[in-house]
């Protein structure tokens, strides 16, 4: 397998499909115990080799999850798209609630057995977070809302419990971190909770303080080939914490020396021409040049164009027919309609 195989197969985010009758996920089998070991080699100090087996066992044991997320994402679609009629709507969040309701039931997620599981849950729990929220805008008080809520929070807890005191030190200030840190503030939005999004919002600003001058994220150039795609996974998740935040934290706009705009400029540079990238680390990577992103890799730029509506930038994904991204709530040009130049009362 070549090292660009290897990286596609690498599925951290789900991409969203579109589909004309989008299945209702209320079937599948909640996932309550985790755990699996590592992606790559023992001898791999930098996390860049990968082991196949081991990179096969852990895609296969986060499929059911991700499966089950981007199943959801489509139905968050239905409900975030202007179009949709008031009937297809009810039908698509009584459908999130009932599919929720089951894996809130089982406590879901809740046995996580390893440090793996314990890293790459959280997101998981954000892409759920989210299409509750599209779905408990039309249905404001539903059947089981105690026990989703409860169960939202507690897995919460349980992401900030780890990260403060058990996740490793890289971890801790990584991609990681900022998925750990959008998860915990999408829950902590729709449970109008203030330690939760105090959480989520010292997550993103931590985060992005480390950055460099130039915009690097030091604990994702370590990564060796892959401190590209690293750094891209990371951009995801700030940028849309901070544009979740922009009216109650409008300062992580702007924190640390702007961090946000030159960790941002420097990976959109970087996709164009890894030149800078490969000085730091010594590499030629994975992603950047002829090496074109996958589309959901760029389904962030809607939400930092509701912060920064550079024209230039939005050009970037102009003829991108999907921007989609199932921990990010799915189709990111419906969350942020008016960031694209598309208003959502013209349907």
């Amino acid at each position: 397998m070549t090292p660009r195989s290897l990286v596609l197969v690498l599925l951290l985010a789900t991409p969203v499909a579109a589909e004309d009758a989008p299945k209702c996920p209320s079937d599948a089998a909640p996932v309550v115990t985790l755990g699996f070991g590592s992606r790559y080699t023992d001898d791999s100090k930098n996390r860049s080799e990968f082991d196949e087996e081991g990179d096969k066992a852990v895609t296969a044991a986060l499929k059911p999850i991700d499966d089950f997320i981007a199943d959801l994402a489509r139905q968050t679609n239905i409900l975030n798209d202007p179009k949709t009629k008031p009937a297809d709507a009810q039908e698509a969040a009584a459908c999130v609630m009932e599919s929720v309701l089951a894996w809130a039931k089982a406590d879901a997620l809740s046995d996580l057995q390893t440090q793996g599981a314990k890293l790459s849950a959280p997101s998981r729990v954000g892409g759920i977070a989210f299409a509750y929220a599209a779905a408990l805008k039309v249905l404001p008080a539903p059947e089981g809302q105690e026990e989703i809520e409860a169960w939202l929070l507690a897995r919460a807890r349980q992401t900030m419990a780890f990260f403060d005191t058990d996740a490793p030190p890289r971890a801790s200030q990584n991609n990681l971190r900022a998925w750990a840190g959008l998860a915990v503030t999408r829950v902590g939005l729709v449970l109008e909770d203030p330690a939760l999004i105090d959480w989520g919002a010292a997550s993103a600003e931590l985060v992005l303080c480390t950055a460099a001058e130039d915009g690097s994220l030091p604990n994702e150039m370590w990564r060796g080939k892959l401190a590209l795609h690293y750094q891209l996974h990371a951009v995801a998740p700030l940028v849309t914490t901070v544009a979740l935040l922009k009216d109650m934290r409008p300062e992580l706009v702007s924190t640390c020396d702007d961090a946000l705009a030159r960790v941002v400029r420097f990976t959109l540079d970087g996709l164009d021409d890894p030149a800078a990238v490969e000085k730091i680390t010594g590499k030629p990577q994975t992603v950047g040049g002829s090496r074109k992103p996958r589309d959901f890799e760029l389904a962030w730029i809607p939400a930092y164009l509701a912060l920064d509506p550079d024209p230039q930038i939005a050009e970037l994904v102009a003829k991108v027919e999907e921007l989609g991204n199932s921990k990010l709530g799915g189709d990111q040009r419906l969350l942020w309609p008016v960031a694209v130049g598309a208003d959502p009362a013209d349907g």
